[in-house]
């Protein structure tokens, strides 16, 4: 008993410091230009989360509710447009860019690399699990 006890205080001190970098839901404003730049005018919006990173904040993602981050559930009628990646966007010159997208940013070597995206970025967004 007493060694889960510390296992779990330890598990605790591990998860919290990982929550300081954490991505943010976009303010209504920032959901709009991110959905716009996305571009699928198909897909309802309400199938689509948007995300901003708390690590630079003119860093936003775009993913297919429930796919991205599995613990949340796709809502109905939303599997019809879905994919399993995330689109990256950088806000320059006063609107949303397209930087990258995928479902994997682990290269051949088993290293993570996501070019033009700072690091604080990719760990903010967990694009490399």
């Amino acid at each position: 008993m007493r060694h889960l006890k510390l296992g779990l205080v330890l598990l605790a001190l591990l998860v919290f410091p990982a929550v300081a970098l954490a991505s943010a839901p976009a303010s209504k404003t920032q959901r709009t230009a991110l959905l716009k730049a996305f571009g699928d005018k198909q897909a309802p919006a309400r199938c689509l989360t948007t995300l901003i990173s708390t690590a630079n904040r003119s860093w936003g993602a775009v993913y297919f509710t429930g796919l991205w981050v599995p613990a949340r559930k796709m809502p109905r009628g939303c599997a019809k447009y879905a994919a399993n990646g995330i689109t990256i966007f950088h806000y320059r010159v006063g609107r949303w860019r397209a930087v990258t997208a995928g479902s994997s940013f682990v290269n051949s070597n088993g290293t993570c690399g996501v070019p033009h995206v700072p690091r604080a970025v990719i760990k903010d967004f967990r694009l490399c699990g």
